[in-house]
């Protein structure tokens, strides 16, 4: 078969042999591109979107802690007396911040606002009532840490 079509290439005028050359070079050249096309979207775009994946995670963990010590100096620069009422722990607000970064890479601005107002804001309103029943708790009110070091000193207690 192949030396049927030798034969008959052979015999065939020169101008249809430099045409057939030039179709077939062109249809290479565009096999080759689609092929290389094909082979750089299959294997390299994994590669390049898992590494664009860790620049954003860089990215957030650079601002979660510029927010987090923006939000430290404007506590402690604010005339709020720290005795009654301590900060909290700044690890908190950096991983609040965090979390609502990496929110903010799925979810709208306006989404993100709404859900934080909605879920994450509490509201306690200022009567008489509840000053002096908080000012009363307030020694019970430990939180996480309060109860970390308690824990830490009774097992202290109990070595000696």
């Amino acid at each position: 078969m192949i030396d049927h079509l030798l034969s008959q290439l052979a015999g065939s005028p020169a101008a249809l042999l430099s045409f057939l050359t030039a179709v077939a070079g062109v249809v290479g050249a565009i096999v080759a591109a689609i092929v290389t096309a094909l082979l750089s979207k299959f294997l390299v775009t994994p590669w390049l979107s898992a590494r664009d994946r860790q620049d954003r995670e860089v990215e957030w963990r650079k601002h979660a802690a510029e927010l987090t010590k923006l939000d430290l100096e404007r506590k402690l620069k604010s005339a709020r007396d720290l005795k009654t009422t301590p900060l909290r722990p700044s690890i908190m607000d950096f991983l609040a911040n965090y979390r609502d970064l990496q929110e903010l890479g799925a979810r709208s601005p306006t989404d993100l606002y709404n859900d934080i107002e909605s879920r994450r804001i509490t509201r306690v309103p200022l009567t008489p009532a509840t000053s002096s029943t908080q000012a009363k708790k307030a020694p019970f009110q430990l939180g996480l840490v309060g109860v970390g070091l308690v824990l830490v000193a009774v097992m202290l207690a109990k070595r000696r």
